[in-house]
């Protein structure tokens, strides 16, 4: 019977509590509360005060916010006093939040209780985060400083956050489809946007959407004038917000850019860096100097009390990581300059124009405007096309580096034939300075034969040579969008001749010429300067010297003297030159209209598309400009 009874105890199942084993310890009851938090799964925790079900259902919506995040959670200490059925235990929670080396960390008390021979944890929501309650949430949040700005060569801001109005329809103030049409045709109407178009956009928002129609300046007259009436339709609103802008519409906007939210694109090759709603450059500098101007985000887990229809109605930070400030751009652009340049191409509306002003002795752009016609394109800076006789300034130096003096001999005619093409000279050119004529009047009166009847002294490499030293036709590498001009080599003997009057495949922007004005007048090769601290560019292979500066320089002054430039005598002008090229396929083509001008420390390109004469039709600007403001 004794050994019967032994076999029995050996054999039998052995329970947890038996008289033969020790009292279990809290060690597995936390290590599976440890596993289903850093999981959002605790089915398989003992718990008391809820069901494991309903502590999951409530750990899962708390992490909804926290994106892929979990938690990874290590049990530090557990103490139980002996014979004791509650024990205290204590775990380490870190979150993976960012690329930062010390992420969210907190220390967590846990107390046990013994039931039944098993250890459960005392459930509350601060087992997930800090003090959490089981109205809250957890939601990590990026958090952005403000947009560094965009300064003005004296450093005031040029783009900075402004106020605007966003107008539109709130469709909680407004029932009905037909009324809430209605008032959408309505307020259209106002804002002197298209009706059916934004009706159908109410419509198809949601219930209690605000459905933004226009978004303006609080100075813009479309606002000013008509508050009255957009307040007068039933579900108007007028909400503020601040938004990067320059200072007004078309001041130097191609060059600035623009900011808004990022593009899927953006985010998706961000890295991570950008979600959904950031704001970052989306066009011009805002977009090339975007990282250091928006900064480096931070980052806060809240804790959020949600209402009943999901809204937020609370939040109380329980982690942040500081964002780190962007870097102010500063650029060379002076604001009255700038303004002064658009004021003078305002009243161009038809063709695209252009005006470039650098400042002969730092090769600082201090304007770079376009006018009304050119629909918001970067023409100064970036524009191609051909320079016509503006050129004509490398084509001089190319002589003189041949021998030539301003008082050098040239024969002009009336048209010249080089391998079957002919040229000519353009309309109303004097008759009185045909025959052979000096350099310098060639230059001044702009002869076409005279240059061109130097195409075999003259090689294309040696204009090429001529227009890097005057910093024209070299692929550099800008810290901005910008063309600098192209002079492309060539065997063809009429595209040779042609290139000798800016024609041809030879092309240039507003700035390509304001620069090449600059060279001339320095006696040094200008680099061109729009951001105040950016790095030099490197000097070209055959830099320009003085002594050759000098001589086209003084042909620059008979062209104001006795030329086409005299009409800039007024305004102090002392060196100039006008063009015309050729385009297109009409018969007769179509002319550029180019004028180059210098006085003090100041060189200017102004361009029209279309136009006869720079005389005519370029000059005005510069006249324009610089009656408007005095930077020389």
């Amino acid at each position: 019977m004794v050994l019967a009874l032994a076999a029995v105890l050996v054999t039998g199942p052995v329970s947890a509590c038996s008289m033969f084993d020790k009292p279990p310890t809290p060690d597995g009851t936390m290590q599976a509360l440890a596993d289903g938090l850093s999981s959002g799964n605790l089915a398989r925790v003992p718990l008391t005060g809820v069901t494991p079900a309903d502590a999951t259902t409530f750990v899962e919506r708390a992490y909804k916010g926290m994106g892929d995040a979990r938690p990874n959670i290590t049990v530090t200490d557990v103490k139980q006093t002996e014979g004791s059925d509650k024990a205290t235990a204590t775990f380490v929670t870190q979150w993976d939040v960012s690329k930062a080396p010390n992420d969210w960390r907190y220390e967590t008390q846990v107390p046990l209780t013994l039931v039944d021979g098993t250890w459960r944890v005392t459930w509350s929501p601060s087992l997930v985060a800090p003090d959490l309650t089981r109205e809250e949430v957890l939601a990590l949040v990026t958090k952005w400083p403000k947009r560094a700005d965009i300064l003005a060569a004296d450093g005031r801001p040029l783009m900075t956050e402004r106020e605007v109005t966003v107008v539109g329809i709130d469709k909680t103030h407004v029932s009905g489809a037909d009324a809430t049409k209605a008032s959408a045709a309505k307020l259209a109407k106002v804002l002197g946007i298209d009706a059916d178009s934004y009706a159908d956009k109410v419509a198809k928002a949601g219930p209690e959407a605000f459905v933004p129609a226009l978004t303006l300046r609080t100075t813009d007259k479309t606002l000013t004038k008509n508050i009255a009436a957009i307040d007068a339709v039933k579900g108007a609103s007028r909400n503020p917000r601040m938004m990067v802008l320059g200072p007004t519409r078309t001041w130097a906007a191609p060059i600035l850019g623009t900011v808004g939210e990022a593009t899927a694109e953006q985010v998706e090759k961000s890295d991570g860096t950008l979600q959904a709603g950031d704001e970052v450059g989306q066009s011009g500098l805002q977009l090339r100097y975007d990282k250091q101007l928006r900064g480096a985000p931070g980052l806060a887990v809240q804790a959020l009390t949600k209402g009943a229809d999901g809204s937020t109605t609370d939040k109380r930070e329980l982690y942040a990581e500081l964002s780190t400030d962007g870097t102010p751009l500063r650029l060379t652009l002076d604001e009255q300059a700038q303004t002064g340049a658009e004021k003078a191409l305002a009243k161009e509306t038809k063709h695209p124009t252009a005006l470039v002003a650098v400042r002969v002795s730092t090769g600082e752009i201090v304007a770079a405007a376009v006018g009304p016609g050119t629909k918001g394109a970067s023409l100064a800076l970036a524009g191609r096309a051909a320079p016509g006789s503006t050129f004509k300034l490398a084509s001089s130096l190319a002589l003189v580096r041949h021998g030539a003096t301003a008082d050098t001999k040239l024969p002009c005619t009336n048209t010249l034939t080089v391998d079957g093409r002919r040229f000519g000279n353009y309309s109303h050119y004097p008759e009185n300075k045909l025959g052979d004529i000096t350099l310098a009047t060639a230059l001044a009166y702009s002869c076409n034969t005279a240059f061109i009847s130097q195409y075999k002294k003259v090689s294309q490499q040696d204009l090429i040579s001529a227009a890097h030293s005057l910093g024209v036709g070299e692929d550099l590498d800008l810290p901005w969008t910008g063309f600098l001009g192209s002079v492309p080599p060539t065997d063809n003997v009429v595209e040779h001749a042609a290139s000798l009057i800016g024609q041809g495949r030879v092309e240039a922007s507003p700035l390509a010429m304001a620069i090449a004005t600059a060279s001339v007048m320095r006696g040094q090769t200008v680099r061109p300067r729009l951001i105040a601290d950016e790095p030099s560019l490197p000097a070209p292979d055959a830099p320009l010297e003085p002594t050759e500066a000098e001589l086209v320089r003084s042909e620059m002054r008979a062209v104001v003297k006795e030329g086409s430039g005299k009409v800039l005598q007024p305004v102090g002008v002392e060196y100039a030159k006008t063009g015309t090229a050729e385009f297109g396929t009409g018969n007769p083509p179509k002319t550029h209209a180019w004028m180059v001008a210098g006085r003090g420390d100041l060189a200017i390109a102004a361009y029209n598309e279309i136009g006869p004469s720079g005389t005519t039709h370029a000059a005005p600007f510069i006249i324009s400009f610089l009656r408007s403001y005095d930077i020389s």
